[in-house]
């Protein structure tokens, strides 16, 4: 999790490629076409979508290199690779593809999740518009940490700038292909922060105070992220909510995009409320309580289903 100061710059010699087994169906120009759509404030991920390709900085082996993820093929035959800088050393590649990989869902099979709801037909009108539409999480769960704490009871527009701000101040900047890209900083980095060196970034006294005091329960060891990935859904809820300013929200939030959990339900956002009014016809919002009862059915893709039902507020 932490790390060594990242090089100013990587050898422009041909990249390592490293071939990403991903399953289908996966469609790329999704992932592109949604971050276009609700903007990509921060600088930490380069889209290209016109090479088929993303470009960010991912912490591995003590340092931090950038690693551009192409995909190739078609929705149903879909190809990816993780190309990183000529000379990687070969432990330090093999770790920033397994990142990548998680960061894309590579193994996360879409055909069974279809077939558990198939017999729905508000899902089945979404599988029809979005087949193949995968999450992208965060490949380090400090970063997804702090971009949940900030992005609470923010506008996406202002958290992404506030996201940016902290790591201007806090992290690094890599040199790919003549860009620059930010590097998020680690826990230590933002450990050392005031709390007014982030109010003069526009952060609110609490957000503050919310984000240096989980960097520093982190540097002290009281959140183990190693140790949250062991536990379950359950236990992560209880334990991470004893920390001030980490509700049930922000562990749901850490769960999916930070690991991946495929079932998680995050019942009180208001989005999937919207979606669900939405797509379900309902003259009121539903309660946190009519969303939980709603979504039983969707076990064992609880979080899945959020994610389609989220994208349709995109599609509407």
């Amino acid at each position: 999790m932490t790390a060594s100061p990242a090089s100013a710059a990587f050898s422009s010699d041909e990249p390592m490629r490293i071939p990403i087994a991903i399953a289908p169906p996966y469609d790329a120009r999704l992932l592109f076409e949604r971050y276009a759509q609700v903007g990509n404030r921060a600088r930490l991920v380069r889209l290209e979508p016109e090479r088929r390709r993303f470009v960010r900085a991912i912490r591995a082996g003590g340092t931090a290199l950038p690693v551009a993820v192409e995909f190739g093929g078609d929705v149903e035959a879909p190809t990816a690779a993780a190309a990183m800088p000529a000379g990687t050393p070969p432990h330090v590649a093999a770790e920033a593809a397994r990142a990548a990989a998680h960061m894309i869902g590579a193994d996360v099979d879409l055909a069974a999740f279809y077939a558990c709801l198939s017999d729905d037909a508000r899902f089945a009108a979404l599988f029809d518009r979005l087949r193949g539409s995968k999450l992208l999480l965060d490949p380090d769960p400090f970063e997804c940490m702090m971009k949940t704490i900030i992005t609470q009871q923010l506008n996406l527009s202002f958290a992404g700038t506030l996201i940016e701000r902290l790591a201007v101040l806090a992290g690094d900047t890599l040199e790919h292909e003549g860009h620059p890209l930010l590097v998020f900083p680690d826990a230590e980095s933002v450990a050392r922060l005031s709390y007014d060196e982030l109010r003069a970034l526009s952060f609110s006294q609490r957000k503050a105070e919310y984000v240096v005091d989980t960097a520093r329960a982190v540097v002290d060891g009281r959140l183990d992220f190693a140790r949250v990935e062991r536990l379950s859904d359950d236990e992560a809820l209880r334990e991470l909510t004893q920390l001030r300013g980490i509700g049930r929200w922000s562990v749901e939030c850490l769960l999916i995009f930070a690991y991946g959990r495929p079932d998680l339900l995050p019942a009180a956002d208001i989005g999937l409320r919207n979606a669900v009014r939405n797509v379900w016809g309902l003259d009121a919002q539903p309660t946190a309580k009519d969303i939980d009862a709603i979504g039983a059915a969707w076990t064992p893709w609880r979080t899945y289903a959020t994610y389609y039902l989220w994208e349709s507020l995109r599609l509407k």
